[in-house]
């Protein structure tokens, strides 16, 4: 997560899912992997949906605080009135490979009380790097009792159903995961010259239980109202 994508249309839909999977009874934990500096992508500058009214719908609190953030930058949206009661974040920002297993140690116990803990790598999951999350990481955040959530881009060599499929198989095979969903999501973003763009983003939810099962589908469900938004829930 850069600071420069704090904000945009990603961040209405992943903290809009945090937001219903931690209810009023969950305690909430974001590691943000955070990196410093502008990475050239132009993908934060998608701001549209504050202008569209469809949007408010979703979650009308969380639109305003986005929508009134001071800076677009990472602590500011830890400071926006967003969250959870016991949010707990992790915020230092990814180190060099010499200093990653002493950085995970760090957000394990900097997230010891969180209920859901989500992962925000820029590109998901992959091999160590500043732009992903490991398998590694995902095995040692979880615990009895906790779900994770992670944001996963799919790849174009297969059909994205299979590639969900591979995806649900190499988690519990690698990491132990049970009760995996991941939420598909494509919004349709307008360009300049008034034409529209799909923009896919995937969500991906581990070790759920029956109340978290139910707000996932309740939540695809109201996504999937959104104009120009396509959702669907795969398990």
């Amino acid at each position: 997560m850069r600071d420069q994508y704090a904000g945009d249309i990603s961040d209405l839909l992943k903290f809009a899912l945090l937001r219903k999977l931690a209810g009023a009874d969950r305690k909430l934990g974001i590691a943000w992997y955070y990196a410093a500096g502008d990475d050239g992508d132009l993908d934060g500058r998608h701001l549209e949906w504050r202008d569209d009214v469809a949007w408010q719908f979703l979650d009308q609190e969380l639109h305003v605080g986005l929508s009134s953030l001071p800076e677009r930058t990472v602590a500011a949206l830890e400071q926006a009135p967003i969250w959870p009661q016991g949010i707990a974040f992790h915020r230092e920002p990814i180190p060099t490979s010499a200093g990653r297993a002493n950085w995970s140690a760090q957000k394990r116990i900097a997230l010891a009380d969180a209920d859901i803990v989500f992962l925000d790598p820029d590109n998901g999951l992959g091999r160590e790097s500043k732009k992903h999350a490991t398998l590694s990481e995902v095995r040692h955040l979880r615990r009895p009792d906790r779900a994770l959530v992670f944001i996963t881009f799919p790849g174009r060599d297969l059909p994205h159903k299979e590639l969900v499929v591979r995806l649900h198989e190499r988690l519990a095979l690698e990491t132990g995961a049970q009760d995996i969903f991941t939420l598909r999501t494509t919004v349709s973003i307008q360009t300049a010259k008034g034409s529209f763009v799909p923009r896919t983003r995937w969500f991906t939810i581990l070790d759920t239980d029956q109340q978290l099962s139910e707000r996932i589908h309740a939540f695809a469900n109201e996504v999937a109202r959104i104009p120009r938004v396509k959702a669907s829930l795969e398990s």
